[in-house]
């Protein structure tokens, strides 16, 4: 059993690197990616605990990129060897994405202010120190003082897309997302695709399919049929076929680390 899709605190999951690691272990994941939002600090500190212990994990440095595709934001997940150290390409493409989601949420910061919330980016930073801040936090903060009671409550009136206090981010285009991870030797493959659309997969993704490597088949929004056919569309494109389960942490209780139970033969090799 293997798991290429999980968060730490880097991002918006609740458990270190090293509690991960360790469910990991537990669990005998034989392959395991730690994939934060917009950022690889997770992994290389997870990469670096591994080496510094002699643990024997195959483990992959993993991200999950925020990308526009047809005019909305979809993830794109990188995939990288252990051994890697060349990232240049793709934190040049995180850091423009995370200059433009700065600007975003300083305007959210701002909505939420002028909707009668006491909250500022800067106590945000002082809760969540070594975080990729994101809405989660934003909620999270909010919940401290007692605004909201949990974290969906905060986007359901208020953080959510279509909610009054959102402001939507522009993200670089899938393409260039492909182009930085190939750049710094990684594999590219897209995340969930049927949280984007729900029917005719392969049309709806007929000009990228010569440039992904790979697409998620095994993901908790996709269900057995569509599994089947993801899997079909990646042995018609000779992409690579991967899964994982989306934990999250406590953030997601429902989900678990390994709660997909994907098969030994979606490995991937990068």
């Amino acid at each position: 059993m293997i798991d290429l899709h999980c968060h730490s605190t880097y991002s918006d999951g609740t458990c270190t690197p090293l509690e991960i690691l360790e469910l990991a272990q537990k669990l005998k994941l034989r392959q395991l990616a730690i994939t934060d939002h917009n950022g690889i600090d997770g992994a290389l500190t997870a990469r670096n605990i591994i080496k510094g212990n002699g643990l024997d994990m195959n483990f992959v440095i993993g991200c999950e990129l925020s990308v526009d595709y047809h005019n909305r934001e979809v993830h794109l997940l990188g995939y990288f060897n252990m051994k890697q150290d060349d990232f240049d390409s793709l934190l040049e493409f995180i850091e423009d994405g995370q200059k433009e989601k700065l600007r975003s949420q300083l305007v959210m910061i701002e909505k939420l202010n002028n909707a009668g919330f006491d909250i500022s980016y800067q106590e945000i930073k002082e809760m969540f120190p070594h975080t990729v801040i994101n809405r989660v936090h934003m909620c999270k903060v909010l919940m401290s003082k007692g605004y909201f009671n949990s974290v969906n409550e905060g986007f359901e009136k208020y953080l959510g897309d279509d909610r009054p206090c959102y402001e939507s981010k522009k993200c670089g285009t899938l393409k260039k997302a492909v182009e930085a991870i190939h750049n710094s030797h990684g594999k590219a493959v897209l995340a969930h695709p049927f949280l984007y659309v729900d029917r005719d997969i392969e049309e709806y993704l007929s000009d990228v399919l010569g440039v992904l490597d790979g697409i998620e088949c095994f993901h908790p929004s996709v269900n057995y049929n569509q599994s089947l056919e993801l899997l079909d569309i990646c042995q018609s494109y000779q992409l690579i076929s991967t899964g994982g389960s989306d934990f999250h942490g406590d953030n997601k209780p429902k989900i678990q680390l390994g709660c997909q139970n994907v098969d030994d033969k979606y490995m991937i090799e990068v």
